[in-house]
Protein backbone atom coordinates (compact mmCIF):
# COMPACT_ATOMS: atom_id res chain seq x y z
CA UNK A 1 0.00 0.00 0.00
CA UNK A 2 2.85 2.41 0.81
CA UNK A 3 4.44 1.71 -2.56
CA UNK A 4 1.12 2.35 -4.29
CA UNK A 5 0.61 5.62 -2.38
CA UNK A 6 4.11 6.80 -3.31
CA UNK A 7 3.48 5.92 -6.94
CA UNK A 8 0.19 7.83 -6.95
CA UNK A 9 1.78 10.87 -5.32
CA UNK A 10 4.69 10.88 -7.77
CA UNK A 11 2.33 10.53 -10.74
CA UNK A 12 0.18 13.39 -9.48
CA UNK A 13 3.16 15.69 -8.88
CA UNK A 14 4.63 14.87 -12.29
CA UNK A 15 1.28 15.57 -13.91
CA UNK A 16 1.00 18.97 -12.21
CA UNK A 17 4.54 19.90 -13.26
CA UNK A 18 3.91 18.84 -16.84
CA UNK A 19 0.63 20.75 -17.02
CA UNK A 20 2.28 23.88 -15.64
CA UNK A 21 5.08 23.66 -18.17
CA UNK A 22 3.59 22.73 -21.50
CA UNK A 23 -0.17 23.16 -21.22
CA UNK A 24 0.53 26.76 -20.38
CA UNK A 25 -2.30 28.47 -22.17
CA UNK A 26 -5.09 28.78 -19.68
CA UNK A 27 -7.61 30.22 -22.11
CA UNK A 28 -7.75 27.19 -24.42
CA UNK A 29 -10.07 24.29 -23.69
CA UNK A 30 -10.04 21.00 -25.55
CA UNK A 31 -13.11 18.81 -25.77
CA UNK A 32 -13.08 15.18 -26.79
CA UNK A 33 -13.87 15.98 -30.43
CA UNK A 34 -10.94 18.40 -30.61
CA UNK A 35 -13.13 21.51 -30.86
CA UNK A 36 -11.48 24.55 -29.35
CA UNK A 37 -13.30 27.24 -27.42
CA UNK A 38 -11.48 30.42 -26.53
CA UNK A 39 -13.36 31.94 -23.64
CA UNK A 40 -11.06 34.93 -23.33
CA UNK A 41 -7.79 35.88 -24.92
CA UNK A 42 -5.08 38.37 -24.11
CA UNK A 43 -5.63 39.87 -27.57
CA UNK A 44 -9.20 40.93 -26.82
CA UNK A 45 -8.40 42.85 -23.64
CA UNK A 46 -8.76 46.62 -23.74
CA UNK A 47 -5.60 48.01 -22.17
CA UNK A 48 -5.79 51.56 -20.79
CA UNK A 49 -2.05 52.15 -21.08
CA UNK A 50 -1.57 50.68 -24.55
CA UNK A 51 1.12 52.57 -26.45
CA UNK A 52 0.91 52.83 -30.24
CA UNK A 53 4.53 53.94 -30.59
CA UNK A 54 7.28 52.38 -28.50
CA UNK A 55 10.87 53.56 -28.28
CA UNK A 56 13.35 50.69 -28.29
CA UNK A 57 15.86 51.51 -25.59
CA UNK A 58 18.20 48.58 -26.15
CA UNK A 59 19.83 47.13 -29.25
CA UNK A 60 18.49 43.61 -29.82
CA UNK A 61 18.37 41.10 -32.66
CA UNK A 62 15.47 38.93 -33.85
CA UNK A 63 12.78 41.43 -32.84
CA UNK A 64 9.37 39.76 -32.32
CA UNK A 65 6.13 41.01 -30.74
CA UNK A 66 3.41 39.14 -28.84
CA UNK A 67 0.15 38.73 -30.74
CA UNK A 68 -1.62 41.38 -28.63
CA UNK A 69 1.20 43.85 -29.29
CA UNK A 70 2.06 44.42 -25.65
CA UNK A 71 5.38 42.60 -25.26
CA UNK A 72 8.39 43.16 -27.50
CA UNK A 73 11.16 40.57 -27.37
CA UNK A 74 14.64 40.29 -28.82
CA UNK A 75 18.01 38.63 -28.30
CA UNK A 76 21.02 40.38 -26.85
CA UNK A 77 24.24 38.36 -26.62
CA UNK A 78 22.25 35.13 -26.52
CA UNK A 79 19.92 36.31 -23.76
CA UNK A 80 16.23 37.10 -24.06
CA UNK A 81 15.09 40.68 -23.47
CA UNK A 82 11.39 41.54 -23.14
CA UNK A 83 9.97 45.07 -23.12
CA UNK A 84 6.50 45.68 -21.68
CA UNK A 85 5.28 48.45 -23.99
CA UNK A 86 2.36 49.38 -21.70
CA UNK A 87 4.66 50.01 -18.74
CA UNK A 88 7.61 51.14 -20.90
CA UNK A 89 10.09 48.98 -19.02
CA UNK A 90 12.03 45.78 -19.55
CA UNK A 91 10.96 42.68 -17.69
CA UNK A 92 13.44 40.78 -15.55
CA UNK A 93 13.79 37.62 -17.62
CA UNK A 94 15.49 34.80 -15.73
CA UNK A 95 17.85 33.55 -18.45
CA UNK A 96 20.08 30.57 -17.75
CA UNK A 97 23.58 31.99 -17.29
CA UNK A 98 25.18 28.86 -18.79
CA UNK A 99 23.22 28.89 -22.04
CA UNK A 100 22.48 30.96 -25.12
CA UNK A 101 19.07 31.39 -26.72
CA UNK A 102 19.44 30.50 -30.41
CA UNK A 103 15.79 30.68 -31.51
CA UNK A 104 12.47 31.73 -30.01
CA UNK A 105 8.89 32.55 -30.94
CA UNK A 106 5.79 33.84 -29.22
CA UNK A 107 3.00 31.39 -28.52
CA UNK A 108 0.03 32.70 -30.45
CA UNK A 109 -2.67 34.45 -28.44
CA UNK A 110 -0.52 34.34 -25.33
CA UNK A 111 2.11 36.19 -23.32
CA UNK A 112 4.36 33.13 -23.35
CA UNK A 113 7.46 32.35 -25.35
CA UNK A 114 8.90 29.03 -26.45
CA UNK A 115 12.64 29.13 -27.07
CA UNK A 116 15.57 26.87 -27.81
CA UNK A 117 18.70 27.33 -25.77
CA UNK A 118 22.10 25.89 -26.58
CA UNK A 119 23.81 24.31 -23.61
CA UNK A 120 26.92 22.29 -22.90
CA UNK A 121 26.95 19.50 -20.36
CA UNK A 122 29.65 16.92 -19.71
CA UNK A 123 31.45 17.89 -22.89
CA UNK A 124 28.38 17.54 -25.13
CA UNK A 125 26.28 20.27 -26.75
CA UNK A 126 22.48 20.19 -26.82
CA UNK A 127 19.50 22.15 -28.08
CA UNK A 128 17.01 22.40 -25.23
CA UNK A 129 13.44 23.78 -25.51
CA UNK A 130 12.30 26.00 -22.66
CA UNK A 131 9.37 28.33 -21.96
CA UNK A 132 9.20 31.89 -20.66
CA UNK A 133 6.37 33.85 -19.08
CA UNK A 134 6.64 37.48 -20.22
CA UNK A 135 4.47 38.71 -17.35
CA UNK A 136 6.72 37.54 -14.53
CA UNK A 137 9.93 36.69 -16.39
CA UNK A 138 10.01 33.08 -15.22
CA UNK A 139 11.88 30.46 -17.22
CA UNK A 140 10.44 26.94 -17.21
CA UNK A 141 12.34 23.87 -18.32
CA UNK A 142 10.44 21.21 -20.24
CA UNK A 143 10.60 17.65 -18.93
CA UNK A 144 8.76 14.38 -19.39
CA UNK A 145 6.89 12.45 -16.68
CA UNK A 146 10.17 11.02 -15.46
CA UNK A 147 11.52 14.59 -15.14
CA UNK A 148 14.01 14.01 -17.94
CA UNK A 149 14.74 17.27 -19.75
CA UNK A 150 13.88 17.53 -23.43
CA UNK A 151 17.14 17.76 -25.34
CA UNK A 152 18.42 17.28 -28.87
CA UNK A 153 22.08 16.43 -29.09
CA UNK A 154 24.00 18.68 -31.50
CA UNK A 155 25.89 16.46 -33.92
CA UNK A 156 27.64 19.23 -35.86
CA UNK A 157 28.66 22.75 -34.86
CA UNK A 158 26.95 24.07 -38.01
CA UNK A 159 23.56 22.63 -37.06
CA UNK A 160 21.04 25.39 -36.35
CA UNK A 161 17.44 25.62 -35.20
CA UNK A 162 15.37 26.99 -38.08
CA UNK A 163 11.86 26.76 -36.66
CA UNK A 164 9.83 25.55 -33.68
CA UNK A 165 6.20 25.24 -34.86
CA UNK A 166 3.73 24.97 -31.98
CA UNK A 167 -0.02 24.29 -31.87
CA UNK A 168 -1.98 26.07 -29.15
CA UNK A 169 -4.85 23.63 -29.68
CA UNK A 170 -3.06 20.31 -29.34
CA UNK A 171 0.04 21.64 -27.52
CA UNK A 172 2.28 19.91 -30.04
CA UNK A 173 5.82 21.18 -30.54
CA UNK A 174 8.15 20.48 -33.45
CA UNK A 175 11.83 21.37 -33.69
CA UNK A 176 13.34 21.76 -37.14
CA UNK A 177 17.14 21.61 -37.26
CA UNK A 178 18.90 22.69 -40.45
CA UNK A 179 22.12 20.83 -41.17
CA UNK A 180 25.26 21.91 -43.00
CA UNK A 181 24.15 19.99 -46.13
CA UNK A 182 20.98 22.16 -46.29
CA UNK A 183 18.79 19.22 -45.28
CA UNK A 184 16.90 19.00 -42.02
CA UNK A 185 16.02 16.81 -39.06
CA UNK A 186 12.56 17.13 -37.52
CA UNK A 187 11.74 16.34 -33.89
CA UNK A 188 8.32 16.15 -32.27
CA UNK A 189 7.45 16.71 -28.61
CA UNK A 190 3.93 15.63 -27.67
CA UNK A 191 1.77 16.80 -24.76
CA UNK A 192 3.59 14.37 -22.46
CA UNK A 193 6.85 16.10 -23.46
CA UNK A 194 8.19 12.95 -25.07
CA UNK A 195 10.66 13.70 -27.86
CA UNK A 196 10.67 11.72 -31.10
CA UNK A 197 12.70 12.13 -34.28
CA UNK A 198 10.19 12.19 -37.16
CA UNK A 199 12.43 12.99 -40.14
CA UNK A 200 16.17 12.62 -40.64
CA UNK A 201 18.30 14.40 -43.23
CA UNK A 202 15.36 15.38 -45.45
CA UNK A 203 14.59 18.36 -47.67
CA UNK A 204 12.04 20.18 -45.51
CA UNK A 205 10.68 23.66 -46.17
CA UNK A 206 8.06 25.60 -44.22
CA UNK A 207 6.08 23.83 -41.49
CA UNK A 208 2.72 24.67 -39.91
CA UNK A 209 0.45 22.91 -37.43
CA UNK A 210 -3.32 23.39 -37.82
CA UNK A 211 -5.19 24.51 -34.73
CA UNK A 212 -6.94 21.17 -34.11
CA UNK A 213 -4.23 18.79 -35.32
CA UNK A 214 -1.00 17.37 -33.97
CA UNK A 215 0.41 16.28 -37.33
CA UNK A 216 2.57 18.91 -38.98
CA UNK A 217 1.96 20.03 -42.54
CA UNK A 218 5.25 20.64 -44.32
CA UNK A 219 6.88 21.35 -47.62
CA UNK A 220 8.87 18.33 -48.77
CA UNK A 221 10.69 19.06 -52.01
CA UNK A 222 8.06 20.36 -54.44
CA UNK A 223 5.11 18.88 -52.56
CA UNK A 224 3.18 19.47 -49.36
CA UNK A 225 2.68 16.51 -47.07
CA UNK A 226 0.91 15.82 -43.78
CA UNK A 227 3.12 14.03 -41.30
CA UNK A 228 2.26 10.34 -40.86
CA UNK A 229 -0.21 10.45 -43.76
CA UNK A 230 0.44 8.31 -46.87
CA UNK A 231 -0.24 10.83 -49.64
CA UNK A 232 0.70 14.39 -50.50
CA UNK A 233 -1.87 17.12 -49.98
CA UNK A 234 -3.29 18.26 -53.32
CA UNK A 235 -4.01 21.98 -53.72
CA UNK A 236 -6.25 23.07 -56.63
CA UNK A 237 -4.44 24.14 -59.82
CA UNK A 238 -1.09 24.19 -58.03
CA UNK A 239 1.95 22.11 -58.96
CA UNK A 240 4.45 23.52 -56.48
CA UNK A 241 2.47 24.81 -53.48
CA UNK A 242 4.00 26.93 -50.74
CA UNK A 243 2.79 27.00 -47.15
CA UNK A 244 1.78 30.40 -45.83
CA UNK A 245 0.26 29.80 -42.39
CA UNK A 246 -2.78 28.88 -40.31
CA UNK A 247 -5.50 30.70 -38.40
CA UNK A 248 -7.80 30.30 -35.43
CA UNK A 249 -10.56 28.87 -37.64
CA UNK A 250 -8.40 25.87 -38.53
CA UNK A 251 -7.71 27.16 -42.04
CA UNK A 252 -4.39 26.36 -43.70
CA UNK A 253 -3.18 28.78 -46.38
CA UNK A 254 -1.17 27.93 -49.51
CA UNK A 255 0.41 30.04 -52.23
CA UNK A 256 0.04 29.23 -55.92
CA UNK A 257 2.92 30.65 -57.94
CA UNK A 258 3.61 31.52 -61.57
CA UNK A 259 7.21 32.43 -62.44
CA UNK A 260 8.09 32.48 -58.72
CA UNK A 261 5.37 35.05 -57.96
CA UNK A 262 2.19 34.32 -56.00
CA UNK A 263 -0.97 34.81 -58.08
CA UNK A 264 -3.52 33.04 -55.86
CA UNK A 265 -3.93 32.06 -52.24
CA UNK A 266 -5.88 28.87 -51.53
CA UNK A 267 -7.16 27.91 -48.10
CA UNK A 268 -9.30 25.20 -46.54
CA UNK A 269 -10.20 23.81 -43.13
CA UNK A 270 -7.89 21.10 -41.88
CA UNK A 271 -10.44 19.35 -39.65
CA UNK A 272 -12.82 19.08 -42.65
CA UNK A 273 -10.11 17.22 -44.58
CA UNK A 274 -9.74 20.13 -47.02
CA UNK A 275 -13.08 19.42 -48.68
CA UNK A 276 -14.07 23.02 -49.47
CA UNK A 277 -11.30 25.11 -51.04
CA UNK A 278 -11.56 28.89 -51.10
CA UNK A 279 -9.26 31.36 -52.77
CA UNK A 280 -7.99 34.91 -52.97
CA UNK A 281 -7.07 35.95 -56.49
CA UNK A 282 -4.44 38.68 -56.31
CA UNK A 283 -4.70 41.78 -58.49
CA UNK A 284 -0.95 41.71 -59.04
CA UNK A 285 1.59 38.90 -58.54
CA UNK A 286 3.60 39.31 -55.33
CA UNK A 287 6.54 37.71 -53.57
CA UNK A 288 5.64 35.02 -51.07
CA UNK A 289 7.47 37.00 -48.37
CA UNK A 290 5.00 39.87 -48.82
CA UNK A 291 2.04 37.74 -47.72
CA UNK A 292 1.29 37.74 -43.99
CA UNK A 293 -1.25 35.41 -42.39
CA UNK A 294 -2.47 36.53 -38.97
CA UNK A 295 -3.87 34.00 -36.52
CA UNK A 296 -7.13 35.99 -36.38
CA UNK A 297 -7.81 35.03 -40.01
CA UNK A 298 -6.71 38.30 -41.57
CA UNK A 299 -4.54 38.05 -44.70
CA UNK A 300 -2.27 40.97 -45.58
CA UNK A 301 -0.41 41.84 -48.77
CA UNK A 302 2.56 44.10 -48.08
CA UNK A 303 3.72 46.75 -50.57
CA UNK A 304 7.21 47.83 -49.54
CA UNK A 305 7.36 50.72 -51.99
CA UNK A 306 3.99 52.26 -51.09
CA UNK A 307 4.37 51.37 -47.40
CA UNK A 308 0.91 49.84 -47.29
CA UNK A 309 -0.60 46.54 -46.15
CA UNK A 310 -3.85 45.46 -47.81
CA UNK A 311 -6.11 43.12 -45.81
CA UNK A 312 -7.79 40.86 -48.35
CA UNK A 313 -11.00 39.97 -46.50
CA UNK A 314 -12.05 43.48 -45.50
CA UNK A 315 -10.26 45.21 -48.42
CA UNK A 316 -8.92 47.74 -45.92
CA UNK A 317 -5.46 49.23 -46.36
CA UNK A 318 -3.06 50.15 -43.56
CA UNK A 319 -0.41 52.80 -44.16
CA UNK A 320 2.77 52.48 -42.14
CA UNK A 321 6.18 54.06 -41.69
CA UNK A 322 9.52 52.27 -41.83
CA UNK A 323 9.88 48.51 -42.25
CA UNK A 324 6.99 46.08 -41.80
CA UNK A 325 7.90 43.57 -39.08
CA UNK A 326 4.85 41.37 -38.54
CA UNK A 327 1.11 41.24 -37.96
CA UNK A 328 -0.63 41.45 -34.60
CA UNK A 329 -4.24 41.08 -33.48
CA UNK A 330 -5.25 44.63 -34.46
CA UNK A 331 -3.19 45.18 -37.60
CA UNK A 332 0.50 45.27 -38.50
CA UNK A 333 3.67 46.33 -36.70
CA UNK A 334 6.43 48.37 -38.31
CA UNK A 335 9.84 49.61 -37.20
CA UNK A 336 10.91 53.16 -38.04
CA UNK A 337 14.38 53.97 -36.72
CA UNK A 338 14.39 53.04 -33.03
CA UNK A 339 10.61 53.17 -32.77
CA UNK A 340 8.17 50.29 -33.03
CA UNK A 341 4.77 51.36 -34.35
CA UNK A 342 1.48 49.48 -33.96
CA UNK A 343 -0.67 50.23 -37.01
CA UNK A 344 -4.32 49.30 -36.43
CA UNK A 345 -6.59 48.29 -39.27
Amino acid sequence: MKVLNKLLIFTFVAFIIQQGIFLYIENIYLSSNMDIKIEKSDDSEVRKNEQKEVELKEDVDELKVSSNGRYIAGLQNGKLKVLDSDENKYKDIKNNVNSNIVFYKWITNSDRIIAIQKIKEKGRNYFEPIAFNAKNGEQIELADFDLNKLRVRIENSEDKVEDIPFSIGTHSLYIKIKKSNEKSDLYYANTMNQLEKKRSNKEIGNIVIPTTAANAIMEMGTQVTILDKPNNLLIPNTKNPKLLGTDINDNVYFASEVDNKVVKIYYAISSDNYKDWKEFKLDNPVNKEDILIDYSGKVYINDNEKKTALELTSKKTIKYKGELIQTYSKGVISKNGNKLIKNSI
